[in-house]
């Protein structure tokens, strides 16, 4: 995924430093035709607007929580709880929007949700965990669709 986001940017691509004559083998079309053809659902669009192309303020992380809620709710069968939303967002946070040495405790998912760490160790905790799993499997399959892409735009 990094190097389609690579080829996104043209400031990074050094044309002078490639072997071929300064003509790339993969150009930025190219990586936007792999995203058009990818053919993401609508919550792998917003897992992949806020994970990789830096939507995560919070305001934009509450609104991708409630797409991806309702489309859960559409497609998968479980029942939504009242606090589905917030751990939705908590997730998004610490999946797109936390620094590398964060650790998932309580109390730091409960300073991201605005809620106690009671809250968190009783309901949340566990929501959390199975709605971040749900969404790392997404970048998953976000990450084999792109990769097909790339394979078959080469050959």
């Amino acid at each position: 995924m990094e190097k389609l986001l690579r080829y996104l940017n043209p400031k990074t691509v050094n044309f002078d430093a490639m072997p071929s004559g300064g003509l790339p083998a993969f150009t930025t079309s190219d990586a936007c035709l792999v995203l058009s053809y990818a053919k993401l659902t609508s919550v792998q669009t917003v897992l992949f607007q806020s994970f990789a192309m830096n939507q995560n303020s919070s305001d934009q992380l509450r609104q991708s929580a409630k797409i991806i809620l309702q489309e859960f709710s559409r497609t998968k069968s479980f029942a939504v709880v009242g606090d589905a939303e917030l751990s939705i967002y908590i997730a998004l946070v610490e999946l797109c929007a936390v620094p590398a040495n964060y650790k998932p405790s309580e109390r730091n998912r409960a300073v991201i949700g605005g809620v106690s760490r009671m809250q968190i160790q009783r309901k949340l905790n566990v929501l959390i965990t199975q709605y971040k799993e749900d969404l790392k499997n997404e970048l998953d399959k976000i990450a084999s669709k792109f990769e097909y892409q790339f394979k078959k735009d080469t050959y």
